[in-house]
């Protein structure tokens, strides 16, 4: 196993192989810094119209011949070949896998497992964990929850085995509930795939993209239009119907907030929430995360063993996944897999598991993969099989039924190389988004059907999908429009008329994100370029005025580019979209502006950041700040890249 490979390093060694790492960390990091600064050429012209007019949605070519050098084929996963001498069958019992070890020639004295909990501290219950007593076993036992950890021992009492395992450990409360899975109550199961674009999605799983499209008749829509920069932005619409800005997860635990699951979980459905990379989850990322465990299976205290577990390769994870996605192997297992299994599969077996555990019982689950797609491109690939895999044995076992399932991302790639090109920027704005609905759906239904399979050529945001879920919720699939606070619809459910008229401000997708408007390019040179340049940059410094002692002030290098958007409509302003590009850091930075007369200057969303900041903003713990932030103890060259 590669735990017990890595202790037995010795420090000498640990501390050489570190250092090469950095070097190489580092050298892969200045040809990314350097591709992007010297041989993209910025392509922004868009072909529709601006935000207060109907949307025309961008229709674009997957493989347009402009991106075909950032697409590529990633090597396959090279798992560890190592034996397994435990293993969870089908019964929940965890079991010693005699097969294994009498092939690996190991003698052991004897096994025992460790049960993995969250802890009951009101202040780190979503941050750590807690094991519980070692208990020894010999051929098989129960285990009392869901995860737990396996180290055997040799005849000197030398541990030479460690695992981890997860199952689902049925909650009984469930299995007593009078509720049962029927066309009154529906199972909801969303499968995330962070960074995923529409386009993406058909590029890098193009398996899992054809069973959905071809054999479960899934309607993808070409209009979901993100909110935000990032996860948080987009999800929170989406799970809770509320914006990022209004939830402060800092400072409290998210568990009053309005999760839609909540709802279903009151009504007596079974209820599973899994997301890797905890450091960086959807409710953890610089926040305090759950008091209580926020669905009756919560795959987080797995994650954060898994972490703990690997300490080493958990801190240069980073360092691993830059390498394997420019080719380069270190060793023999992949930073992708634990052990003989890779990462994701980890999840969709969890998931998985759930939905056949619980198959007479109504439903949610919701996974989201970050590890994945979120830094790179192409690399999502090495999962298609998996997907498709598993989506194909529920279709068989009949799981999908009389199931609502949700193949979904939340934006599409910030930082990778494509995201300077004009595909890569409109699909930065358009996230992947496909539903089957259940078998019965179409027949006993079919108005509430032609208004789903209509409104895959009609402009959405994250909202409309918190009225699509709350709708079967409520089991109600009329048509009508839900109106905001002051009258006008924001929110509009899939099963209802969303209009081909529709503009992203009647959405609530801000002129900055918005992928329908029209633009021409224009001298970066110019007068009125040169004055929204600096307002960008004003701007900037203003949010990291916050926290001034440890965030540095920068300054303009030089515009990258700028275009004007061009107007459907006569208005007081006009409207344009400026990349500068700031020192210290050379960080890109992208602004949609309004100009009005007398050089007055409104931003119309928030500033994004297009290249990735590493730890340059490691200094920072207000979390709006790390896509501005350069540290000041950065400055003179002095941060790793």
């Amino acid at each position: 196993m590669r735990l017990k490979s890595l202790t037995r390093c010795s420090l000498k060694k640990c501390v050489t192989f570190g250092i090469f790492l950095s070097v190489i960390y580092c050298g892969l990091s200045y040809y990314n810094f350097y591709y992007n600064r010297y041989v993209i050429k910025y392509r922004l012209a868009f072909d529709n119209i601006n935000v207060h007019v109907s949307c025309n949605i961008p229709d674009l070519d997957a493989f347009d011949p402009s991106i075909r050098k950032y697409i590529y084929e990633p090597d396959p996963l090279q798992c560890s070949k190592n034996h397994e001498y435990t293993y969870i069958d089908n019964r929940g019992l965890l079991r010693m896998n005699d097969t294994a070890i009498k092939l690996s020639g190991q003698t052991l004295s004897h096994c025992e497992y460790k049960v993995i909990a969250r802890p009951y501290d009101d202040t780190k219950n979503d941050i750590t964990i807690n094991y519980g007593a070692p208990v020894t076993f010999e051929d098989k036992t129960n285990i009392d929850g869901d995860f737990c950890k396996v180290t055997c021992y040799d005849s000197n009492s030398k541990p030479v085995y460690n695992n981890l395992h997860a199952h689902i450990k049925l909650k009984v409360n469930k299995l007593k509930t009078n509720l049962s899975t029927d066309k009154k109550n529906p199972n909801v199961l969303i499968i995330g795939l962070d960074s995923m674009s529409r386009l993406n999605m058909i590029r890098r799983m193009p398996q899992t993209y054809k069973y959905l499209t071809d054999n479960l008749d899934a309607l993808v829509y070409k209009g979901f239009n993100s909110v935000g920069d990032c996860s948080m932005s987009n999800l929170y619409p989406m799970l809770m119907g509320l914006t990022d800005w209004y939830v402060d997860g800092s400072k409290y635990f998210f568990d009053p907030m309005p999760l839609i699951w909540k709802n279903y979980s009151r009504k007596g459905y079974v209820t599973m929430y899994s997301e890797d990379e905890p450091q960086y989850g959807t409710f953890n990322y610089m926040t305090k995360g759950f008091r209580d465990p926020p669905s009756d299976h919560y795959q987080r205290p797995f994650w954060l063993s898994l972490d703990d577990n690997d300490v080493i390769n958990s801190l240069l994870s980073p360092v691993w996944q830059m390498a394997e996605n420019s080719g380069m192997k270190f060793g023999k297992t992949s930073v992708f897999c634990f052990g003989r299994t890779p990462k994701h599969l980890l999840m969709l077996n969890y998931f998985h598991q759930f939905v056949k555990q619980y198959s007479k019982i109504p439903k949610f689950a919701f996974i989201w993969n970050n590890q994945l797609a979120h830094e790179w491109l192409n690399m999502v690939q090495i999962a298609d099989d998996d997907y498709e895999n598993v989506i194909k044995q529920m279709d068989k076992e009949g799981s999908l039924e009389n199931t609502f399932l949700v193949v979904m991302g939340d934006h599409g790639h910030r930082f990778d190389w494509i995201r300077h090109t004009l595909i890569g920027r409109v699909e930065e704005r358009m996230p992947f988004l496909a539903i089957v609905p259940p078998k019965w759906f179409k027949d006993k239904h079919p108005a509430a059907y032609e208004k789903l399979k209509t409104n895959t050529e009609r402009l959405l945001s994250p909202y409309d999908l918190y009225e699509f879920l709350t709708d079967i919720y409520n089991n109600d699939y009329r048509d009508r429009a839900k109106p905001n606070q002051n009258g006008a619809p924001k929110r509009l459910s899939l099963f209802g008329s969303i209009p081909k008229t529709r503009s992203c401000h009647e959405a609530h997708i801000k002129e900055h994100f918005c992928a329908c408007y029209g633009t021409k390019n224009i001298r970066v040179d110019s007068d009125t370029v040169k004055i929204l340049a600096n307002y960008i940059i004003e701007q900037i410094n203003l949010e990291t005025g916050r926290d001034r002692m440890k965030c540095a002030i920068l300054k303009q290098n030089m515009v990258k580019t700028a275009y004007k958007i061009i107007s459907g409509t006569q208005g007081q302003f006009e409207q344009y979209v400026v990349v500068v590009e700031t020192v210290p850091g050379k960080g890109l930075f992208e602004a949609t502006l309004k100009h009005y007369g007398d050089n007055v200057i409104e931003l119309g969303g928030e500033i994004s950041r297009i290249n990735k900041y590493g730890n340059q903003s490691i200094c920072t713990n207000i979390k709006a700040l790390r896509k501005y932030c350069y540290c000041q103890q950065n400055v003179g060259g002095r941060e790793l890249l």
